[in-house]
């Protein structure tokens, strides 16, 4: 199986809301949303596995973005 790239803002929506929601605090709560998201994101053709560190990571890495990008327009 492919590793999942997240293709779309509407995927990194997905697990912004998710952990919004959920509020994970232990490595057990972050597999359960990644059991959570693997389901909405599957399709009949092409299944999802997500893994809790993925959905950590993704989610540590749109937050950097979000800062550095805010940094920039605060420069200007």
């Amino acid at each position: 199986m492919a590793p999942f790239r997240w293709p779309s803002i509407q995927n990194d929506l997905g697990l912004a809301k998710e952990v919004a929601s959920r509020k994970p605090q232990t490595h057990q709560d972050w597999d359960g949303i990644a059991t959570v998201l693997s389901e909405v994101f599957s399709s009949d053709s092409n299944r999802v596995h997500l893994k809790g560190r993925g959905c950590r990571e993704r989610l540590t890495r749109l937050i950097e973005k979000n800062e550095q990008d805010d940094k920039k327009s605060l420069k200007k």
